[in-house]
C-alpha cells in the first residue's frame, strides 16, 4: 500500500469529503480525492451534482502549471418544432421568496461531468480510475446520510422530484420524502459507476447511455440526439490571473463572468493604510461600492473583457463572445495535499429536469429551463455552444508563486461577490480562515441591498436609493465559501455553516 498523502478538503457533505479522505490514505494526491469527492457528491448532494449536469474546476500543480477545466453543459446541435417540445414551468417556493423555472425533457442541455471526471483524471491524477470510483460505488449501493440541508434541497424540490417513478423510488419512502438521518440510496447509479471503470466514458457519450436519452429525447419531447453526446469536448485552458496586494488570483476566465466580476469588485476596494474593525463604517461603504459596481456593469463578455483589459492590461487574454447568466442549484469542494497541488470545483446540475435516466438514477439537468441563463427568451439559445456560467471556482497564490488559499461557493448570481468579500477579508483586513468565512456578508442585485448581521448598524450612511434589507441572522442566501489555507505547519480550512460545509484532513 503506497504512503498516504496528508491533505485536507472542505465540502458540502460529509461523506463527499470523506470520499476524498480515503483517496489521500490510499496515497493519491489532491487531484485523485477530488474526483472521488465529486463522484460521491452525485449521491450526497443529489440535487446539486449530477452525472447528467456539469462543472469547473481549477487546479494547481506543484510545478507551478495551473489549469481550468470548462465541462459544463453544451446546447444541443439542433431544434425541433416547439410544438413537439416537453418543457413546462417549476417555480421554487423558498418560503420568503419564489423563483421560476422550466422543466421537462426540453430543458435538458449536453451534460460534461463524467467527460470533465475523464479529462482531469488524464492530466493529473495518479491512481487508477476504479480506485477512485470505489467510495462513490459503496455509497450509492449502501446509502448518504440525509443531513439539514440535503433535506432543505428536496422539500425545495419536491414537486419536480415526483414526476417520475424513478426520482421517487430514490428521494421518497412511503410516500414522504426521505427524512434527516436516514439513507439516500442509488442502486442503479452504482451499476452504472461500475460499468464505467470497465469502459469508460464512451459509455455514456457513445454507448448505451447516449443512445437512451436520444432515444428518450426524440419520442418523449427533448432535443438531445446521439451526435451531441458523441461530439462533446471538454474545454482546458488558462485561468482568468490578476494581481491584488502582492497575491495573485486565478479564477475562471471569460466567457464565464464571475471571475472578471470578482476582479472588477476587488477593483474598487481602497487598501487599508491602517486597521479597523468590519463593524466600522468604513468598511459598509467599501463592501458596498464594490458590490454595486458588481450589480451595475454590463455582463455582457465583451464588455467585461473591455474592462478587465483596462484595469488589468496584463492579462492579454482573448475573450470568446457568448452571453453569461447561469442561476442554478450548485455545490461546491476544495482538496489541498502536502505537495502544495490543489483544486477547487464548482458543480450543478441546475434544478434538474424530472427525467433520470432509466436504470441509472442519472437526473438530467434543465439548463435550457432557466431563463436568467437565456438572454433571448425560451428556445432562442445558439446551437452547439457552450453554456456559461457564474460559477468560479478559485485559488489564491502568494508572492512566491506557491498555493496559499483554495475557495469558491454555490449560490448563482451571488457567487462571485461572495468569494470577493471573502478575499477581501483574507488580504485586506488580514483575518484567518475562520474569522473570514464568518464574517458578514452582503449582497446587491437589482436596486437592493441585502446585509448580514455585524456590519455598521446603520445603512441610511451609504446615502443610497436602494432598498435596503437587513437579515436578522446569517443565511444560505449569501453562499457558502469552504475555504482552505496553505499554512507552514500543513492547512487551516473551514467548510462555511451557511451551506453546511464540512472539514476533512489526512494527517
Amino acid at each position: 500500500m503506497s504512503k498516504k498523502t496528508k491533505g485536507v478538503i472542505t465540502a458540502g457533505h460529509p461523506e463527499t469529503a470523506d470520499a476524498a479522505c480515503q483517496i489521500l490514505a490510499q496515497g493519491g494526491n489532491a487531484f485523485d480525492a477530488a474526483i472521488a469527492a465529486f463522484y460521491a457528491s452525485f449521491i450526497t448532494e443529489a440535487c446539486m451534482s449530477s452525472a447528467g449536469g456539469g462543472a469547473f474546476a481549477l487546479s494547481h500543480q506543484s510545478n507551478g502549471r495551473s489549469l481550468l477545466f470548462d465541462f459544463f453543459v453544451q446546447t444541443p446541435k439542433k431544434k425541433r418544432p416547439i410544438s413537439e417540445i416537453d418543457f413546462f414551468p417549476f417555480t421554487l417556493d423558498f418560503g420568503e421568496t419564489k423563483e421560476d423555472f422550466h422543466i421537462g425533457m426540453g430543458s435538458a442541455a449536453v451534460p460534461g461531468s463524467i467527460a470533465g471526471i475523464y479529462a482531469m483524471h488524464e492530466h493529473l491524477c495518479t491512481l487508477p480510475m476504479h480506485i477512485l470510483l470505489e467510495p462513490a460505488i459503496k455509497l450509492a449501493k449502501e446509502g448518504a446520510i440525509v443531513d439539514d440541508f440535503q433535506f432543505f434541497d428536496f422539500t425545495v424540490l419536491r414537486p419536480m422530484l415526483s414526476l417520475q417513478e424513478d426520482p421517487q423510488s430514490v428521494f421518497f419512502k412511503n410516500g414522504e420524502l426521505l427524512p434527516v438521518g436516514d439513507k439516500i440510496k442509488m442502486p442503479y447509479l452504482a451499476d452504472f459507476l461500475d460499468v464505467l471503470t470497465k469502459e469508460g466514458p464512451r459509455l455514456f457519450y457513445e454507448g448505451e447511455i447516449a443512445k437512451q436519452v436520444a432515444d428518450d429525447c426524440a419520442n418523449l419531447g427533448g432535443f438531445l440526439q446521439r451526435e451531441d453526446f458523441a461530439n462533446y469536448s471538454v474545454n482546458i485552458k488558462d485561468p482568468l490571473r490578476f494581481n491584488y496586494r502582492g497575491h495573485q488570483i486565478l479564477t475562471n476566465p471569460l466567457p464565464s463572468s464571475g471571475g472578471a466580476l470578482i476582479a472588477l469588485g476587488l477593483d474598487k476596494i481602497q487598501p487599508i493604510s491602517s486597521p479597523y474593525s468590519i463593524q466600522d463604517p468604513k468598511h459598509l461603504i467599501q463592501v458596498f461600492k464594490a458590490l454595486k459596481r458588481i450589480d451595475e456593469v454590463d455582463k455582457t463578455p465583451a464588455n467585461l473583457a473591455k474592462l478587465i483589459h483596462q484595469i488589468l492590461p496584463q492579462i492579454g487574454q482573448d475573450f470568446p463572445a457568448g452571453e453569461n447568466k447561469k442561476w442554478g442549484s450548485t455545490t461546491h469542494l476544495n482538496v489541498m495535499d502536502e505537495h502544495h497541488n490543489a483544486i477547487s470545483i464548482t458543480t450543478s446540475n441546475g434544478e434538474g429536469c424530472g427525467y433520470m435516466i432509466p436504470n441509472t438514477h442519472i437526473m438530467m439537468n434543465n439548463m435550457l429551463g432557466e431563463a436568467a441563463l437565456l438572454p433571448n427568451g425560451f428556445h432562442n439559445w445558439d446551437c452547439d455552444v457552450r453554456l456559461s456560467s457564474m460559477m468560479t471556482p478559485t485559488l489564491i497564490l502568494d508572492a512566491k508563486d506557491q498555493i496559499a488559499y483554495a475557495l469558491g461557493t454555490g449560490g448563482a448570481s451571488r457567487i462571485p461577490r461572495a468569494i470577493m468579500q471573502v478575499i477581501h477579508y483574507l488580504i485586506d483586513h488580514q483575518l484567518t480562515v475562520e474569522e473570514a468565512v464568518k464574517a458578514p456578508r452582503a449582497h446587491v442585485e437589482h436596486k437592493a441591498f441585502f446585509m448580514e448581521p455585524g456590519f455598521f448598524n446603520d445603512p441610511e450612511i451609504l446615502n443610497t436609493d436602494h432598498t435596503l434589507k437587513v437579515w436578522d441572522d446569517f443565511a444560505m442566501f449569501f453562499g457558502g465559501v469552504h475555504t482552505i489555507k496553505k499554512t507552514k505547519q500543513g492547512f487551516d480550512a473551514v467548510g462555511d455553516f451557511r451551506r453546511s460545509g464540512v472539514v476533512r484532513t489526512v494527517n
